[in-house]
């Protein structure tokens, strides 16, 4: 696994599949590559706290049963800031333009990610083309002999 062959393996197939999926996301959502960013970081952190709830998971799993707002957890612009090195009024700025736009919600506490709620479709969509494009990469690891 440590052989200098696998490492540049992984960190090119995890490359050809990060750009992959942010060029889809671009596409689908019109966004700019740093609200995206900063979208998906907030949208990530929100649910973070369920990742090992399997009763919720399974309850949640189909790409047509989004996560109930109230399951969610708020983070703050500043906690998004510090997660992405980026400063804080470039992140508070993208923030204000995404929460005009829809794709987040201000409440008590911070922000949720709200995209599946705007356009439940491009969030199925996407989610089936992070899967197809997932599984890819993880086919081409397996065939360049890369243990998964």
């Amino acid at each position: 696994m440590d052989d200098p062959a696998h490492l540049r393996t992984i960190s090119r197939l995890t490359s050809e599949y990060l750009i992959g999926l942010v060029s889809e996301m671009i596409r689908e959502t019109g966004l700019d590559p740093v609200d995206m960013l900063v979208l998906n970081a907030i949208g990530a952190a929100n649910v973070a706290h369920l990742r090992d709830r399997q009763d919720l998971t399974a309850e949640y799993q189909a790409p047509d049963a989004p996560l109930p707002i109230e399951l969610k957890r708020p983070i703050t612009s500043l906690a998004i800031a510090e997660s992405l090195g980026l400063p804080r009024e470039t992140v508070r700025r993208r923030i204000s333009g995404l929460v005009k736009a829809g794709q987040l919600m201000r409440l008590k506490g911070g922000l949720i990610a709200t995209p599946e709620l705007q356009n439940p479709e491009r969030t199925i969509a996407l989610a089936f083309s992070n899967a197809q494009l997932f599984r890819r990469m993880i086919r081409q690891m397996r065939q360049h002999g890369v243990e998964i």
